[in-house]
């Protein structure tokens, strides 16, 4: 079952409200977590990390189905309510929004994602950034129920840009703007993501100001 659009935006209130910078919010999660993690976006491997085409364009704020998958695994072990999430979905796609914000080169017109009571519904909202916000079990994360772009055509809608279970034990956040996902919870949970030899993730400490790659590479300065 996909998930649900969720209009009771205080359900965020235990971050958006609070003090921390919203870069920080929208790229890693707010303070008080044991730990914190940057997943990096998979590069091809014949890719170029020090040329910043790499990046633009295909890894920036979509996190990879497969990685993504692995990574709900890893959350899954975490939480004590796997089945009541919520996931915020950044309201700028035009994939969401539809015609004319959605390129046609025949003419074609296409309705928006959702149905009016969600287009027009309320957004969950930090500085900058404003989100659609869906529940529903971990297991659904990136299936938002969204109408097909043509019949029969499936439309392909961005991979969550926050992620929280009802129980606060973790937080998981993919800013538009940047090829990696933070992750914060306990210190186990940074742990497991640490080692788990398909993902690529780094330690890091809560800061608005992470770099946008590896430390050692000159695209951080974006």
């Amino acid at each position: 079952m996909p998930l649900q659009f969720e209009p009771d935006v205080a359900k965020a209130g235990w971050f958006a409200d609070s003090s921390d910078h919203w870069a920080q919010l929208c790229s890693i999660g707010p303070h008080g977590f044991e730990g914190y993690a940057r997943l990096f976006h998979p590069v091809e491997p014949d890719a170029d990390e020090t040329d910043p085409e790499t990046f633009w364009g295909n890894l920036e704020g979509n996190l990879d189905q497969v990685v993504l998958r692995r990574l709900l695994g890893v959350l899954e072990r975490h939480t004590g309510a796997p089945d009541e999430c919520y996931f915020g979905l950044w309201d700028g796609f035009a994939e969401i929004v539809g015609s004319p914000a959605v390129m046609s080169f025949s003419g074609q017109t296409f309705p928006p994602a959702f149905p009016p009571e969600v287009m027009t519904g309320p957004r969950l909202r930090i500085p900058a950034r404003e989100y659609l916000l869906f529940r529903g079990p971990l297991s659904e994360a990136g299936r938002w129920g969204a109408a097909d772009l043509l019949p029969g055509e499936p439309r392909e809608i961005n991979s969550p840009n926050l992620m929280w279970p009802a129980d606060r034990s973790w937080f998981v956040a993919t800013e538009i703007d940047l090829p990696w996902t933070g992750v914060a919870g306990t210190a186990q949970l940074i742990a497991d993501l640490l080692a788990d030899q398909l993902l690529d993730a780094q330690a890091v400490q809560p800061s608005p100001d992470l770099p946008y790659w590896r430390t050692d590479d000159p695209t951080q300065t974006q």
